[in-house]
Formats: structure tokens, C-alpha cells, sequence
């Protein structure tokens, strides 16, 4: 039997992780002009790099899932993901260049104190590899062991489950990536990502009013750089009500998954750039079968096609530019849910905000 959670968290206004999910739009500003002003070195040890590797814990893994799919997209070279434990357990599996001075490791911590990030940067920097940290905290261990460190200004936070760091980190990282990719398009339509708050406030309120159905089940469905924030957008539902949740590239749920659907459940579409068309198909599939569908579109051309709710973010931005605008929902959906579901968000079972363990 779940406990009953306290007067004080009983609306949405009362949780500590709302009311900084809140400040993102903030958040992702300041990591946006921190990006342009981020260390030279920085830029320089990616652009020297034939192949980078991305790593973090648990959110901060689907962030960099989601940056190493952009920067491909955006600088057409190798960068890839990977769980700091893969690195420390199976680092030849991971680290496998010829030479490790050209093969770049940036590290993703919140609060730069994750102990499987600060022994993989070690790990890292004892083989030779250039190292890049990116963290809320200019002062944590990780900033102390990388060679250069990316900080956002903003993004740091109270809650256990993290909010506008995600968004803010990301952010800050696809400004560096378009810097080193002299992507203008990217850098122009990221620096007008703000800007999209209001969309992102109208997305939030549909994200509400879902939360107030105790779904069966919810399918997160996202494709590309959307994988990774998909797959955030799972474990905020996990975490924080523990519905059972699952997520996938929007194609592959055709491929058996799709047998899930049925009345009681949700299907939520993060839908935008390349492919959208047939992604949408999917996603009306899903309806035909019975469940409810809710599609984040980045505009009204490629939603033309939506089943159920709709609701537009980043319109006339380049798709990598409004990742960072996706999380809010997340938080309106799962942190309304989970009050339906009667926990208490701010406090997760199981849960703290830094998990330290000893490395291996």
C-alpha cells in the first residue's frame, strides 16, 4: 500500500522538484550564454578529436545519448555513448582508439560528485584520454580531475531527481558542439530556444491533465537525439510514480511491443525533424489499437497527421535546438501522476540525489 504523502506536496505547487522543473526555461538561457563564452580548450579537444565518448549515470546517460546523437547529426563524426560502468568494467570495449590522445571523454555529472563519473574520469585520464567535464558545480571533484570543465551557471538544483540541470547541461553541450561544428543555423535557432518558453508552459498543462489519469501503463516513443530524452522522460515516470513505463525508437515499437496497446494506456510521441512522418504513423497505430496518444510535434506540418492530443514545441527551430525544451512536459506529466498515484516526488522511494558507491 503506497503511504499517503504529506498536505504540503498535495498540488503540483507544493513540490519542490515543479517548482524547479520551472525555472528551466531560465536555466537553459544561461547555459546558452554560458556556451558561447565556454573555454577554448574545450572546443579544442573536441574538434582535434577523431572520436569522442559521452558518459554519465542515469540521467545524465540519456543526456548524452541524446548530445552524441546530435553532434553526429551535426559535425558528422564519431561521438557515442556509454554508462561510466562500462568503463570502468569493460573499458576496451569502450575506449577504442588507436591513439587515446585523440579519443576525447567527456563526463556528465549534475553534482559532479557521482562516483562512478569522478573514477571514470580517472580511468580516463590514466590512459591518456583528453577529458571534458560537464557539471552544476564548478567546484566538485569531477571539475578538479578533468582537464577542462563546462559548467552550467543555472542549471543546479535541490531536488533528488534532476529537473533543469538535464535540460540546462544539454543545452550547454549543443552550444559547444555547434560551435565545433560551426553549425550557424544551430547556434542561432539554440540561442532562440528560450524564447519557446510559452509553448513549452502550453505542453506542461496537457502533461498536467494527463497526470491525472492512473494509466495502466505509459510508451515513451523517440527517435534520434529524442531517444535519449525519451528515455528521460521514462525513468522521471519510474522514479517519481512508479507506473509501469517503458520506451523505444518509434519504429522498432512496431516490432512486437506494439502488442501492448490496449485502453487505460498512454503513448507519448516526442516527434520532430527527419522521419516524423512515418514516426506519426506509428503513433496513430497505437490509437487504432486503443491507446490514448499524446504527440509533441515541433510544428503544425508535421502534426498534420497527429491522432489525439497535440501539442507544438520549437517551432522553426532546428530539431537538436529544442531538445532541451522537451523535459518540462516530462516533469508536468510524471510529478502530476505521481500525486494521482499517491507518492510523494520530492521524496522517491529508494532514492537519493548523489548515489555513491565504491568504484570497481
Amino acid at each position: 500500500m503506497r503511504e499517503p504523502i504529506q498536505a504540503a506536496a498535495r498540488t503540483l505547487e507544493g513540490l519542490l522538484t515543479w517548482r524547479e522543473s520551472s525555472t528551466s526555461g531560465e536555466a537553459v538561457a544561461a547555459a546558452i550564454a554560458a556556451a558561447r563564452s565556454a573555454p577554448a580548450a574545450a572546443r579544442d579537444i573536441l574538434a582535434g578529436a577523431n572520436r569522442v565518448v559521452l558518459t554519465g549515470a542515469g540521467s545524465s546517460y540519456y543526456l548524452a545519448l541524446a548530445a552524441a546523437a546530435a553532434a553526429r547529426e551535426a559535425t558528422h563524426r564519431a561521438f557515442t555513448a556509454a554508462p561510466p560502468s562500462e568503463i570502468l568494467l569493460r573499458p576496451d570495449g569502450v575506449l577504442v582508439g588507436d591513439d587515446p590522445a585523440t579519443e576525447a571523454v567527456v563526463i556528465i555529472s549534475r553534482s559532479g560528485s557521482t562516483s562512478e563519473a569522478v573514477a571514470a574520469a580517472d580511468r580516463a585520464r590514466e590512459r591518456g584520454h583528453p577529458t571534458i567535464a560537464v557539471t552544476c558545480r564548478a567546484g566538485s571533484t569531477l571539475a578538479g580531475r578533468t582537464d577542462v570543465t563546462l559548467v552550467s551557471p543555472a542549471g543546479d538544483e535541490e531536488a533528488i531527481v534532476m529537473t533543469r540541470s538535464f535540460a540546462s547541461m544539454l543545452a550547454l553541450l549543443i552550444g559547444v558542439v555547434a560551435a565545433v561544428a560551426r553549425d550557424e543555423t544551430l547556434a542561432e535557432d539554440l540561442g532562440r530556444a528560450a524564447d519557446r518558453w510559452p509553448d513549452v508552459s502550453a505542453a506542461a498543462a496537457v502533461g498536467r491533465r494527463f497526470g491525472t489519469t492512473d494509466w495502466s501503463r505509459v510508451v515513451i516513443l523517440g527517435g534520434g537525439a529524442a531517444f535519449g530524452i525519451a528515455l528521460e522522460w521514462g525513468l522521471k515516470l519510474t522514479e517519481t510514480s512508479q507506473v509501469p513505463t517503458s520506451t523505444y525508437e518509434p519504429l522498432e515499437f512496431r516490432h512486437g511491443p506494439i502488442s501492448v496497446c490496449e485502453p487505460g494506456m498512454l503513448v507519448v510521441g516526442l516527434i520532430g525533424g527527419p522521419g516524423a512522418a512515418e514516426e506519426l504513423r506509428v503513433v496513430a497505430e497505437a490509437a487504432r489499437f486503443g491507446a490514448e496518444t499524446w504527440v509533441l510535434a515541433r510544428d503544425e506540418e508535421e502534426a498534420r497527421d497527429a491522432p489525439g492530443t497535440v501539442s507544438l514545441i520549437g517551432r522553426g527551430l532546428h530539431p537538436a535546438a529544442r531538445l532541451p525544451l522537451l523535459l518540462h512536459p516530462a516533469h508536468a506529466l510524471a510529478l502530476t501522476l505521481a500525486l494521482t498515484r499517491g507518492c510523494d516526488p520530492d521524496a522517491p522511494r529508494h532514492l537519493g540525489q548523489v548515489v555513491i558507491i565504491d568504484p570497481p
